[in-house]
């Protein structure tokens, strides 16, 4: 037996009540305040500004891809001008590798054929070659005054002073 104040109430009694007041469900406002629709409202309006920004950004890359594919082709354009003047011939095929489709380049210069797996390297190749034949071009004075700056030194290979 417990007493409390004036009422005496047994164990048993006390566990009972304990035990019924577990069983009934919890209210839900008793849970958690509920949410006001002003902040209901301004959760929507930071969602649909984070969407409407992610479409934003979204269509941002698009374009950067878009212009960057087109440069890229612009400057796939200028390298087959180059070698046609240079007298090259291009050819590309594809070639399938360990079950994957690459594309290959030919280039036949000079009565050589050279192979390459990108254009990328195609260009570097070009760029080289045309470095190579502007330099046979220039006469013996000429490619003496650029081998000097390209070393950074006088006639006889010292350095510069400061």
């Amino acid at each position: 037996m417990v007493q409390h104040g004036t009422l005496v109430v047994s164990m048993e009694e006390r566990i009972g009540v304990l035990l019924r007041e577990d069983q009934q469900p919890l209210k839900h406002d008793k849970m958690r305040c509920p949410v006001s629709q002003k902040t209901k409202k301004k959760r929507q309006q930071r969602a649909q500004s984070r969407l409407a920004l992610a479409r934003l950004r979204q269509q941002q890359r698009e374009q950067r891809q878009q212009t960057a594919a087109q440069r890229a082709q612009r400057q796939w354009n200028k390298t087959l001008r180059h070698l046609a003047d240079l007298g090259a011939m291009v050819k590309q095929h594809a070639d399938s590798r360990d079950g994957k489709q690459k594309t290959i380049y030919e280039v036949t210069f000079e009565e050589k054929t050279h192979q390459f797996g990108t254009r990328k390297r195609v260009q570097r190749w070009l760029k080289r070659e045309r470095e190579r034949q502007a330099e046979q071009q220039m006469s013996w004075a000429e490619r003496h005054i650029q081998w000097m700056i390209d070393n950074n030194c006088d006639d006889h290979g010292n350095p510069w002073p400061d």
